[in-house]
């Protein structure tokens, strides 16, 4: 973790020493006066729900070494004076101050930056590339859902002067987002999963969340490389004018990394054979979901262009960290539940879709969605197109919890074409309480919804019952 002195802050952040003493010392950084550790330095930042400065007193007497802050409120009579072993340092922007140390914390020691980005499959991407990565390299990795502007810097100043490789998940949900993470990670590897209908609320089309995501691409000198998907036309259009060294992965297309002889394991997920320029390698992957392949053959071009063996590759995605509530599978009295309710968008929709009709099982398949979030003007069109996609399926209920995903049920009701069980229903204990009394032994249900819709508490409610 960074280490430094109040002097040392002061090159970095554009701000003045109040009190306290150039040379006091600091090792680490907070922003949550709840966990701060003696000897931190900690920021105080704004958030939407919170604000660091009513907690300066607090950090102050749970040993902080160090406070930047823009304002004094909460702070009197607990001022340190010029000669106390705490530093109190007044910036303008406190949350500016955060990522400049943070990006002087990127560039103190040799390391690269992997990044990565895309509508569907950051994070799981991310703990695929990782767990290659260590095989080879001492690695600091984005851990839970720190990918936006606080977490990313708060990642790069938990790096420790031996780590070699950083990979790193960006977020976004505007225009600019991206360029801004990758001006403090400096990223030498991109990485672009896909780009499909998201974050419509404030990029309005497809198009404007291609531009958003292409600026990780932007961000990379002549000496960088870009880990492209040759199957999905919006990134494969952003890497045209790049002058980067491009590496691609696909299924459908040429690509330079690409899957042959895929075989689905069931619940044991997929095994194929990985053609890596001119080698070919045998890969176990050991999670459901088909568009986990795509996943594991952007790992597989990053770790080639970091210079990891094949062996050591194919034994990185065997043992990667799986994540919750993305395609979890929990087996519970003879029933098997997917938990896929981290996040849903119409194309993670639809690959969930095809996971559960691909599944086999031996008695009924239940599909339990929630609202689809953040789509703007295409929400509408999104949860009624879904709805025709499920009629069209195998599955045999469809469960809907939510205004929106009713439109999906009244769209797979209205275009119905075989044998389908509808439920619709506006909270979450409802759709408990009809499948208890529907799901048996042997069925299978796969849960999935927007953040927002909290698909999770059906499973929970429905395991209790």
């Amino acid at each position: 973790m960074i280490t430094g002195t109040a002097e040392d802050c002061l090159k970095v952040v554009d701000g003045k020493l109040l009190a306290g003493k150039n040379s006091n010392v600091f090792r680490g950084v907070s922003i949550n006066s709840r966990t701060l550790q003696k000897g931190e330095l900690f920021v105080c930042i704004q958030g939407d729900n919170f604000d660091g400065h009513d907690f300066q007193g607090e950090a102050i007497k749970k040993g902080a070494a160090g406070i930047i802050l823009s304002h004094l409120n909460n702070l009197s009579g607990e001022m340190p004076d010029q000669h106390s072993e705490h530093f109190v340092i007044q910036s303008k922007n406190t949350l500016q101050a955060l990522q400049d140390l943070a990006s002087y914390q990127r560039t103190r020691f040799p390391f690269q930056v992997i990044a990565i980005t895309g509508t569907n499959g950051k994070s799981t991407t991310k703990e695929m590339i990782a767990s290659i990565v260590e095989t080879k390299f001492k690695t600091l990795k984005t851990q839970g859902n720190f990918n936006n502007h606080i977490g990313l810097p708060l990642t790069l100043l938990a790096r420790e002067p031996e780590h070699e490789i950083g990979v790193l998940e960006m977020g976004m949900s505007a225009t600019g987002e991206i360029k801004k993470l990758a001006e403090i990670a400096k990223p030498n590897i991109g990485l672009i999963t896909n780009i499909s209908a998201g974050h419509l609320n404030k990029l309005k089309t497809v198009k404007e969340v291609q531009a958003a995501k292409g600026e990780l691409f932007e961000s990379l000198d002549k000496e960088g490389t870009a880990i492209v998907n040759a199957d999905d036309p919006l990134v494969l259009e952003l890497a045209n004018s790049l002058r980067t060294k491009i590496i691609t992965y696909g299924i459908e297309q040429p690509a330079d990394i690409q899957a042959k002889d895929i075989q689905n394991l069931g619940s044991n997920g997929f095994a194929f054979s990985a053609k890596i320029f001119n080698q070919s390698i045998p890969i176990k992957l050991p999670q459901i979901g088909f568009c986990n392949i795509y996943n594991a053959l952007a790992a597989l071009a990053t770790g080639h262009s970091l210079g990891i063996s094949g062996l050591n590759m194919s034994k990185g995605l065997k043992n990667y960290h799986k994540i919750p509530q993305r395609n979890e599978q929990i087996y519970f009295q003879g029933i098997t539940i997917i938990n896929d309710s981290y996040n849903a968008n119409p194309q993670s929709m639809r690959e969930a879709l095809r996971t559960l009709s691909e599944i086999k099982t031996k008695g009924k398949k239940f599909l339990i969605i929630g609202d689809m979030l953040e789509l703007g003007p295409l929400s509408e069109t999104a949860h009624r197109d879904l709805g025709k996609e499920i009629s069209l399926s195998n599955i045999d209920h469809l469960v809907t919890v939510g205004p929106l995903a009713s439109l999906a049920a009244h769209s797979a009701k209205n275009n119905i074409s075989k044998q389908l069980e509808i439920g619709k229903f506006s909270t979450h204990i409802e759709a408990v309480n009809y499948l208890l009394k529907k799901v048996a032994k042997g069925d299978c249900l796969l849960i999935k919804g927007s953040r927002g819709a909290k698909m999770e508490n059906i499973i929970q409610k429905f395991i209790e019952n």
